[in-house]
């Protein structure tokens, strides 16, 4: 398809976005270090340096493994993914409040900013050898561009540079998962926004939370989630506590809520409207589910492994039913109260 061909040429001006970014917040003499030593000094490292390492950790794993099994359509959509989706995405929106910090009333500022740049040098001197099978021309130029440490400095050419492959202590597994889960978080505020037609306006979001251990992740991103969904602030909802009279309500999955106040933009009627549609949704997924489950051969037929998924699946589409109840009498009363 000639149309994707044009895109990835208009893409290459992504990669280009990146290194200028990077040399506008990498300091002249600025000496990045090997890959080993950064490994060593994660653990105090801001959470999104150390997760972009980690996706960077996944791709190369990934795309050597493809590689090797000549599987080239795999390995460019996962290094494609890890540079659009994770580091231009997310790495590169997450850095900028933290280059934003002040450094003569914030003592930790400075020691963020040098974590920051270090893990972006390298993930994009990394990133680069990763992608040049694939684009050679525009990744020798960019990558030539890049500080380099001595060792790097000593190669002419990307061209006869070690092809990345995975370095030890960059994987952190369950930081990537701690952030996919606020990323579920980042989307649906997204899709409330674009929903309501907002864009420059900053909206408080509260979140309610049904299980503790998800509620310490969101509260502990809470500032990346807020930077990624453009929010004033992000709010985790404590017990029993009630978001203010005046949100919109989005359900992002059986334990989280999302109560984005729009107080003076919120329509009661297409808020209910949406609940309604989503009710409906969830209902015929579960009531499929149902029928499934009641067939005669199903109990004597199907793995138990099938039936623990199928029955996991129906106790979450009965929670996000619930909740959608829930949420259309809040809606309804908004809508009594104004009218």
């Amino acid at each position: 398809d000639i149309k994707r061909v044009v895109s990835y040429r208009h893409w290459c001006n992504k990669l280009w976005n990146a290194i200028k970014f990077a040399m506008m917040h990498l300091p002249e003499g600025f000496r990045p270090q090997q890959p080993e030593q950064l490994a060593q000094q994660m653990d105090s490292w801001p959470l999104a340096a150390r997760w972009i390492l980690s996706r960077l950790s996944d791709a190369v794993e990934t795309v050597n493994k493809a590689m090797e099994a000549y599987d080239f359509s795999s390995a460019t959509q996962r290094v494609y993914a890890w540079w659009q989706y994770e580091l231009c995405d997310v790495f590169i929106e997450l850095m900028k409040p933290v280059m934003a910090r002040d450094e003569a009333t914030d003592p930790d500022a400075a020691a963020a900013k040098d974590a920051t740049r270090q893990a972006l040098c390298v993930s994009l001197e990394t990133g680069l050898r990763l992608l040049h099978p694939f684009m050679p021309f525009v990744t020798e130029d960019l990558w030539q561009r890049l500080p380099k440490t001595p060792k790097q400095a000593s190669i002419p050419s990307i061209m006869i540079a070690t092809y990345p492959i995975p370095v030890a202590g960059w994987a952190q597994p369950d930081l990537d998962r701690r952030y996919e889960e606020a990323q579920a978080v980042v989307s649906t505020i997204r899709k409330l926004r674009s929903d309501y037609g907002l864009t420059k306006q900053r909206s408080a979001v509260y979140i309610a939370c049904s299980s503790s251990s998800l509620a310490r992740t969101l509260k502990q991103l809470s500032a990346d989630i807020a930077c990624l969904g453009t929010c004033s602030e992000v709010v985790l909802l404590e017990g029993d506590a009630a978001a203010p009279a005046g949100c919109s309500v989005a359900i992002v999955n059986e334990a989280i809520t999302l109560h984005m106040l729009l107080k003076g933009i919120l329509d009661p009627a297409l808020e209910a409207a949406k609940l309604d549609k989503k009710l409906q949704e969830v209902a015929g997924r579960a009531e499929g589910i149902r029928k499934k489950m009641t067939l005669p051969s199903y109990q004597e037929k199907t793995p138990q492994a099938i039936r623990d998924e199928d029955a996991d699946k129906l106790a979450k589409a009965e929670a996000e039913m619930a909740a959608a109840k829930q949420h259309m009498e809040e809606m309804h009363k908004m809508m009594a109260e104004h009218y």
